[in-house]
């Protein structure tokens, strides 16, 4: 009799580990700060903003073949600043992502 309460209690073990999954590893999109797009992206949201390019951290590039969107924070900003431009470093648009109230 006391061989079935512990089975159990195995039993009952082996399933919830079924039930625990551990996320996958997931690693981050590289961000290609040093590309063309992202230098000059970082430029002119520097001009925009009026501080100096070493106050803007880019943390997000995606390149496509039509172009490269570039997300950046700029110190002093609550929310990100982003820009569109040709893969060879021709800015198309920047605008900040937040409420323009709160700049």
């Amino acid at each position: 009799m006391s061989r079935i309460p512990s089975i159990l209690l195995v039993m009952s073990g082996v399933m919830l580990s079924a039930c625990v999954t551990s996320e996958p590893d997931i690693a981050p999109l590289p961000v290609n700060a040093g590309s063309k797009a992202a230098v000059a992206c970082r430029a002119a949201i520097a001009r925009q903003v009026g501080v100096s390019v070493g106050d803007v951290a880019v943390f997000e590039t995606i390149e496509s073949e039509a172009g490269t969107r570039v997300r950046a924070s700029v110190a002093g900003a609550v929310d990100p600043w982003a820009c569109l431009s040709s893969n060879d470093g021709v800015v198309a648009e920047v605008n900040y992502t937040g409420n323009e109230g709160s700049l």
